[in-house]
Protein backbone atom coordinates (compact mmCIF):
# COMPACT_ATOMS: atom_id res chain seq x y z
CA UNK A 1 0.00 0.00 0.00
CA UNK A 2 1.35 3.41 -0.97
CA UNK A 3 2.05 5.82 1.85
CA UNK A 4 0.46 9.23 1.93
CA UNK A 5 2.85 12.18 1.64
CA UNK A 6 2.35 12.87 5.35
CA UNK A 7 3.22 9.27 6.27
CA UNK A 8 6.29 9.33 4.00
CA UNK A 9 7.42 12.65 5.50
CA UNK A 10 7.09 11.18 8.98
CA UNK A 11 9.02 8.06 7.95
CA UNK A 12 11.86 10.10 6.41
CA UNK A 13 12.10 12.48 9.36
CA UNK A 14 12.17 9.61 11.87
CA UNK A 15 14.71 7.66 9.80
CA UNK A 16 17.18 10.54 9.76
CA UNK A 17 16.40 11.51 13.36
CA UNK A 18 17.28 8.04 14.63
CA UNK A 19 20.36 7.83 12.41
CA UNK A 20 21.70 11.18 13.59
CA UNK A 21 20.85 10.42 17.23
CA UNK A 22 22.78 7.15 17.05
CA UNK A 23 25.79 8.74 15.38
CA UNK A 24 25.76 11.83 17.61
CA UNK A 25 25.43 9.98 20.87
CA UNK A 26 25.89 12.48 23.68
CA UNK A 27 26.16 15.31 21.16
CA UNK A 28 22.73 14.49 19.76
CA UNK A 29 20.76 17.18 21.52
CA UNK A 30 17.06 17.24 20.67
CA UNK A 31 16.89 20.50 18.71
CA UNK A 32 20.10 19.90 16.78
CA UNK A 33 19.05 16.37 15.89
CA UNK A 34 15.61 17.60 14.76
CA UNK A 35 17.13 20.27 12.54
CA UNK A 36 19.61 17.87 10.97
CA UNK A 37 16.94 15.20 10.43
CA UNK A 38 14.68 17.76 8.77
CA UNK A 39 17.44 18.96 6.46
CA UNK A 40 18.43 15.41 5.46
CA UNK A 41 14.83 14.45 4.76
CA UNK A 42 14.21 17.68 2.80
CA UNK A 43 17.32 17.06 0.74
CA UNK A 44 16.16 13.54 -0.07
CA UNK A 45 12.70 14.76 -1.06
CA UNK A 46 14.27 17.45 -3.24
CA UNK A 47 16.47 14.91 -4.98
CA UNK A 48 13.48 12.67 -5.63
CA UNK A 49 11.57 15.61 -7.12
CA UNK A 50 14.43 16.41 -9.50
CA UNK A 51 14.72 12.78 -10.53
CA UNK A 52 11.00 12.34 -11.16
CA UNK A 53 10.78 15.64 -13.06
CA UNK A 54 13.66 14.65 -15.36
CA UNK A 55 11.96 11.30 -15.98
CA UNK A 56 8.71 13.14 -16.81
CA UNK A 57 6.96 11.27 -14.00
CA UNK A 58 4.84 14.20 -12.95
CA UNK A 59 2.51 12.35 -10.56
CA UNK A 60 5.55 11.02 -8.69
CA UNK A 61 7.06 14.53 -8.74
CA UNK A 62 3.86 15.93 -7.21
CA UNK A 63 3.94 13.19 -4.55
CA UNK A 64 7.48 14.14 -3.52
CA UNK A 65 6.57 17.81 -3.53
CA UNK A 66 3.74 17.02 -1.10
CA UNK A 67 6.20 15.02 1.03
CA UNK A 68 8.45 18.10 1.13
CA UNK A 69 5.53 20.29 2.26
CA UNK A 70 4.64 17.78 4.98
CA UNK A 71 8.26 17.69 6.16
CA UNK A 72 8.29 21.46 6.57
CA UNK A 73 4.95 21.32 8.42
CA UNK A 74 6.12 18.41 10.58
CA UNK A 75 9.39 20.07 11.53
CA UNK A 76 7.67 23.37 12.35
CA UNK A 77 5.21 21.51 14.56
CA UNK A 78 7.96 19.53 16.36
CA UNK A 79 10.04 22.61 17.18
Amino acid sequence: MKQTPKEKANELFNHYYILIQEIGGELGQEILVSILAEQCALFFASQMQAEKWSQKKYKAYEYWHEVEVELVNYANFKL
